[in-house]
């Protein structure tokens, strides 16, 4: 098995894998652009190493990413050589774990999504289903016993210097502020390897819902149970939270995990709510106002970038967005805040007219009779009032915007 990881196909595939992805460099500062150089020079060794079994992988690079609703996630940054070995693994040991997953299992999986995942909930919640046993892995990635990995993975895989290799994977250091600190358990967040592994561990988990015949939703660490009462759900809760600590040797977060009613419950950043013919799906305020956060900073006045690159950032974040929430019940929320990007675009664009002349101009060049021109053009009331005026509005329209290359959440979330 090693050797087909380390094929030239297999080896290629996995390069342009890691390069396409980009992403920071790890400990020795190689980034994709310098990988190539840095392979030509490196590799007969490198493979020699693995072959033999004494190759090392370098420490991650710990960094802290910022979680949207607040607090961080450490991430394990692994140098570009060490991703795209790991790449090269994943490529081989996905194909021989992915048949035997479970059906209800949707992170990191080929053909799977977080939406499949929402819809399989949607269903359930639809069949009457209600209660949710919403629970929560604390630290997950960074609680992983090793040995109890191990142990599943040697199950399936028998190729010992594969198994040594992975190991070293699982122990590599972490360097954060220069220092190497030993890693006896987790599997850093950031390579390639980490989602397959920890979908090898959280499958013993699937299994035994299913021998339960439990009706479940999983993406990685994120899952929930639907059942029928309070009162199963509260059975459910303990026997499962036993099951976790004591099979998986996993903690439960507490504080977190509980059994609520769908309407109060969020899976994948969607939420329930009982509408005509049932449960349907809407966005959280919390992810609106995220949205508008975002959407706030690329229509600040103060950003000096020229209308053309603002308008491409716009649209860029806007489809992203949308194409992640379109399960959701969401036009009248997009209506408001596209209303209110428009608004502030014509502020912009009203603020980069700085003078007299250059706005009684722009605003005659726009169709404006010279009367509102001059008055406007000289008014003295403030930017934002003056965008939402009728001259700005009759002026820099919904269809001038997007000829200039707005396009608009609704426009992509009606496409």
């Amino acid at each position: 098995m090693l050797q087909q990881i380390l094929s030239r196909d297999n080896m290629e595939r996995a390069y342009k894998r890691v390069t396409s992805n980009k992403g920071a460099a790890g400990v020795d500062g190689v980034e994709t652009t310098d990988l190539r150089e840095a392979l030509d020079e490196q590799w007969p060794r490198i493979k020699a190493e693995i072959e033999e079994g004494s190759y090392n992988p370098q420490p991650v690079r710990r960094v802290e990413i910022e979680k949207p609703g607040g607090g961080t996630r450490p991430l394990g940054i692994p140098t570009t050589t060490d991703r795209l070995i790991q790449q090269a693994i994943q490529q081989v040991l996905g194909p021989v774990y992915e048949p035997e997953f479970s059906p209800y299992s949707y992170g990191f999986r080929p053909g799977k999504s977080a939406h499949d995942g929402v819809r399989q909930a949607l269903s359930y919640i639809n069949e009457g289903y209600t209660w949710v046993v919403d629970m929560d892995l604390k630290s997950f990635f960074d609680k992983v016993n090793h040995d109890y990995l191990m142990h599943l993975v040697s199950q399936r895989i028998f190729d010992k210097p594969l198994l040594k290799l992975i190991r070293r994977y699982l122990q590599a250091g972490v360097m954060c502020g220069g220092v190497v600190s030993p890693n006896r358990q987790g599997t850093p967040q950031g390579g390639p390897l980490s989602p397959l592994l920890s979908n090898i561990l959280l499958d013993v988990l699937d299994k035994e819902l299913e021998s339960r015949g439990h009706r479940f939703v999983r993406y990685a660490d994120d899952f929930s149970i639907y059942v029928g009462s309070r009162r199963a759900g509260r059975r459910v809760l303990a026997s499962i939270t036993r099951f976790i600590e004591e099979e998986l040797k996993l903690e439960v977060n507490q504080r977190k995990s509980g059994v609520r009613k769908a309407r109060n419950m969020e899976l994948l950043g969607y939420s329930f709510y009982r509408g005509q013919g049932g449960y349907r799906l809407r966005i959280p305020p919390e992810s609106l106002n995220r949205l508008k956060g975002k959407l706030r900073e690329i229509t600040r006045k103060t950003w000096s970038v020229s209308m053309s690159k603002r308008l491409k950032r716009l649209t860029a974040v806007c489809r992203g967005w949308v194409a992640y929430f379109q399960l959701a019940d969401a036009r009248k929320h997009l209506k408001q805040i596209d209303q209110w990007v428009r608004s502030r675009l014509r502020y912009c664009i009203w603020t980069q007219w700085k003078r007299v002349r250059t706005r009684y101009k722009a605003l005659r060049k726009l169709g404006a009779s010279h009367r509102n021109a001059y008055i406007w053009a000289n008014t003295r009331k403030s930017g934002w009032h003056t965008a939402h005026s009728y001259v700005l509005t009759g002026t820099i329209t919904n269809a001038r915007l997007r000829k200039k290359g707005y396009n608009s959440l609704l426009d992509f979330y009606s496409s």
